[in-house]
């Protein structure tokens, strides 16, 4: 797995920190509370040391640290040190984030003490906003359900509330032994994130199973699916002393139940799912496929588990599978969308299960009800509803595409070769599944 170093620049002054969030139209980490900073590019490594006051660390660390605070704060550094109002530049801490993305991060934290703050001029194409908090303050955030924060941000944070003064707090990356367990985040506070490889479609090759529900509250685990036995017992070995009462089911996709019944039998819990989803389970996979597990057939409204105190709600999600369930808090504070949206990939289409009529409707109704994050069944949490705005926009733009190419007289296979060029080798039969689905919609709302 390939692994970036980036580089992050931890301001001090008077007790606080600075920090931003990344706007949630970002590729990376959208939405999320961090410290400015970024990737190491290649040229850092080229250029003359711009900063003397870390022989130590290696030039292009320090040439990133460097550049990343002139773009993004337009302040610069060797000036401010020069200048005596930046007192002091150490190297903090170095963190890996768990295996989860086809990319890790390895990210490099600077500490750099302030006389006074300076007047930043955050990039807007960067951030929405920006603060200084004490780290006290900022765990809080996160602590309250308001802050999507990676690990290693979270990590530096509790140090330096243990030590204030700290200036070098080593490598902090947890000592995680990837054969035996599941990669585990919690990237908002109460939702904990396992990363199980799976046999979805690429370039996706894990499904998120999370894990949410207060302490006295059912603990669900959602769309466990490993992708073997193997993995199912790395699966067991993660969750082993964690309360689970009961295994949640999006819907019947294989790469959101694979070995959940194994799973359900081993924890002796049930399973909750939709009615539809039960159907096409057994149709597809034989009549015992639950043998042995209490199923529990959900619907909207229902109410699941607690977050925060506050009531998990069912909803209904038709589009993508007629019988996809998503849940979200009564504050929809999040919404947890199953392949809705992905954030790794794009979203299939196709029947019997698929209706691109429904899709559309449910990407508006769940774009007006406005969650403040999106939990995808693929890759990162993510911050608002633009995925799905830019997903709604996408596929209608898509649709107008299609329409055009068939009206001038292009038959299908001509359409696929037009829409999807350069798309991946395999995944062109999936790509010519969306294109029935948009052509049967058109031709329901009689626009052919």
């Amino acid at each position: 797995m390939k692994i970036i170093d980036s580089v992050a620049a931890v301001f001090c002054q008077g007790g606080e920190l600075f920090s931003v969030r990344r706007q949630s139209y970002l590729d990376a980490f959208p939405g999320y509370d961090s410290f400015p900073g970024g990737k190491v590019d290649r040229g850092d490594g080229t250029k003359p040391r711009a900063l003397s006051e870390l022989p130590d660390r290696p030039l292009a660390e320090v040439n990133a640290l460097v550049r990343e605070v002139e773009e993004e704060l337009q302040f610069s550094l060797p000036e401010g040190v020069a200048s005596g109002s930046v007192t002091s530049v150490s190297y903090l801490a170095t963190a890996l984030a768990p295996a989860l993305m086809p990319v890790r991060f390895r990210l490099h934290f600077f500490r750099i003490d302030l006389t006074e703050r300076p007047s930043f001029v955050p990039d807007t194409g960067e951030f929405s906003e920006t603060t200084w908090a004490t780290p006290e303050a900022l765990l809080e955030r996160f602590a309250q359900g308001d802050s999507l924060m990676v690990p290693p941000m979270r990590w530096v944070l509790q140090a330096l509330v243990q030590a204030p003064g700290a200036t070098h707090l080593g490598d902090l990356s947890p000592i995680y032994d990837e054969e035996r367990f599941v990669p585990k985040l919690e990237p908002l506070k109460g939702i904990q994130q396992l990363a199980v490889p799976s046999k979805t479609l690429p370039p996706a090759d894990r499904t998120n199973a999370f894990l949410i529900g207060d302490a006295d509250a059912p603990g669900l685990l959602i769309d466990p699916s490993p992708q073997s036995h193997a993995v199912l017992e790395r699966l067991i070995q993660t969750l082993d002393g964690t309360p689970v009462s009961a295994l949640f089911l999006t819907h019947h996709h294989p790469d959101h139940h694979q070995l959940a019944p194994e799973l359900a039998r081993h924890l002796q819990v049930p399973i909750h799912l939709s009615a539809d989803t039960q159907a096409r389970i057994l149709e597809k996979h034989g009549a015992d496929y639950f043998a042995g597990i209490p199923l529990v057939l959900r619907q909207e409204g229902d109410v699941v588990t607690r977050w925060m105190g506050e009531a998990v709600r069912v909803y209904a999600v038709p589009g993508h599978d007629a019988g996809q369930l998503a849940l979200a808090p009564e504050s929809l504070r999040w919404f947890l969308v199953g392949d809705l949206i992905q954030g790794v990939g794009t979203v299939v289409i196709q029947e019997p299960e698929g209706n691109m009529a429904a899709y559309f409707q449910t990407l508006k109704r769940v774009i007006a009800l406005g969650p403040a994050v999106i939990l995808p069944s693929h890759g990162l949490l993510m911050r608002s509803t633009f995925r799905l705005q830019a997903t709604l926009q996408h596929r209608q733009e898509r649709e107008a595409q299609i329409l055009a190419l068939h009206q001038a007289g292009h038959a299908e296979q001509a359409i696929l070769q037009e829409v999807y060029q350069g798309l991946d080798e395999r995944l062109l039969p999936l790509a010519r599944r969306n294109i029935d689905s948009h052509l049967k919609k058109l031709q329901e709302e009689g626009r052919l």
